[in-house]
């Protein structure tokens, strides 16, 4: 069984020994799909999510002129990969439709796929050294989180920028075959850069899409300080002040899964939103919309929707029936995600402009959650009442996109062309699938950038 003291060694081998040879073909291909997911919701983010502009004028400001050959998904700009990772991160997060994964209760793909993206850009990196490089970075990152679980939730921090700056700094020195003292030494520095509060939940702020921006920047960062000679600090997961100590809880004691890297990939582990809000509505919305359709209830025959929901996700968007003011607000309420489900039959991107919506409030006020126990965080019990005296229940175990419920490249690729092709075209949206399905056989990076402008 591994030891706490080994945890950012053992990572470090793992991450030297590995070869694209050695990754099962299940394993490209599902990375491929992630890709494409990713590419997706960074384009629909541009030019769906209203803290786009903002953000875009803010790093081009910090930008301030200067010329890279990092891509930005979705606009005509090339800049330095940490400002073009920037850019892309907080983007694909902005709609929250960006992959997960359960047990660590992160979205690993966005902070991962865009640092790597930037510095095999700027690097002039294949698209098997992208690939590559992409599968450590959720490796090391999903092993850390599978370790602390929901702990870094429930402390208050958000796990996709705190864990996942490890695995975005580890995946940059691998993309750039950087030696593992120097990879050491970024990771060290990275312990120091922490940061992702769940304060945003407060007022519906934007904290969440930029500090998931800032953890590519900052993995970047790390990497030329170590680089350039700059000292990190040495176990800067494990040690007395790293990251397990300080931001989960002292009485972890299994850090057996790194006892797998190498043979359980967590891509595998990893799942695709068919919803854009928090992942622990999307069970709610499974059971609402199956139950409704299935039995043919309109949202006026419905007299009660009882909710059941492990702690986090009750933490997450169970604890306040408020009528939310903003999209964030919206995207955090199983009461919102409940009651657009049974109103409209769908739940899509548009579904945010019922905010404020009567007859929306009038089906909002008839959802109630709870919080119960289950066998683990994505797990669901939803039951809805009808005004004739009937009642319909479904337990979701995994809501849809989970490996254990999958979607299909079909899906994926549906999802990818609704949020692609209203900005970019049918060429290039097609281009753009044609490269990421090919990716292993592509010898630059830099031949995707023509296709990912308007």
């Amino acid at each position: 069984m591994t030891d706490v003291k080994n945890i950012t060694q053992l990572s470090l081998d793992y991450l030297s020994s590995i070869k694209f040879e050695d990754v099962p073909p299940e394993v490209v291909d599902r990375s491929k799909q992630l890709f494409l997911d990713y590419i997706g919701v960074a384009l629909g983010g541009g030019y769906l999510a209203d803290s786009s502009e903002s953000i875009m004028n803010g790093i081009k400001t910090l930008v301030s002129g200067a010329s890279g050959a990092s891509q930005v998904i979705g606009f005509p700009y090339t800049y330095p990969a940490h400002y073009a990772s920037l850019a892309n991160a907080t983007l694909a997060h902005s709609m929250d439709f960006d992959d997960t994964h359960q047990e660590s209760i992160i979205h690993p793909g966005t902070p991962i796929f865009s640092s790597n993206l930037a510095l095999a850009q700027e690097h002039g990196k294949s698209g098997m050294d992208f690939l590559l490089a992409s599968i450590v970075g959720y490796d090391i990152t999903l092993k850390i989180g599978r370790t602390h679980g929901p702990s870094i939730h429930r402390k208050g921090f958000h796990p996709t920028a705190t864990t996942n700056i490890f695995g975005c700094t580890a995946a940059g020195g691998k993309l750039l075959n950087l030696n593992a003292d120097v990879i050491q030494n970024a990771m060290g520095l990275n312990v120091s850069q922490i940061a992702g509060s769940q304060q945003f939940l407060d007022n519906g702020s934007w904290n969440k899409r930029l500090h998931t921006g800032l953890t590519p920047h900052n993995s970047i960062l790390s990497l030329v300080m170590a680089k350039s000679g700059y000292l990190g600090a040495t176990n800067p997961i494990e040690g007395k002040f790293g990251y397990l100590k300080l931001y989960a809880n002292d009485e972890i004691t299994d850090f057996s899964i790194f006892d797998s890297y190498g043979t359980d990939f967590e891509v595998m582990n990893t799942a695709v939103k068919p919803y854009p809000c928090c992942r622990f509505s999307h069970a709610t919305i499974d059971a609402v919309l199956d139950i409704t359709q299935d039995n043919d209830i309109n949202h006026n025959d419905i007299s009660k929707i009882d909710i059941s929901m492990g702690k986090t996700g009750y933490d997450m968007v169970g604890y306040s029936a408020d009528f939310p003011k903003n999209t964030v607000e919206a995207q955090f309420s199983a009461y919102f995600a409940a009651a657009v489900a049974a109103l409209k039959g769908e739940y899509l991107w548009d579904s945010y402009q019922l905010i404020g919506d009567e007859t929306l409030q009038t089906v909002m006020g008839k959802v109630n959650v709870r919080q119960d126990t289950f066998q683990h965080e994505m797990q669901s019990h939803i039951s809805i009442s009808t005004v004739d005296g009937k009642k319909y229940e479904q337990n979701v175990d995994y809501p849809k996109g989970e490996p254990e419920n999958p979607v299909s490249w079909d899906d994926t690729l549906n999802k990818f062309l609704g949020l692609s092709e209203p900005l970019l075209g049918q060429e290039k949206s097609e281009a753009i699938y044609e490269f990421v399905y090919n990716l292993e056989s592509k010898q630059s990076m830099n031949e995707i950038s023509a296709h990912l402008i308007p």
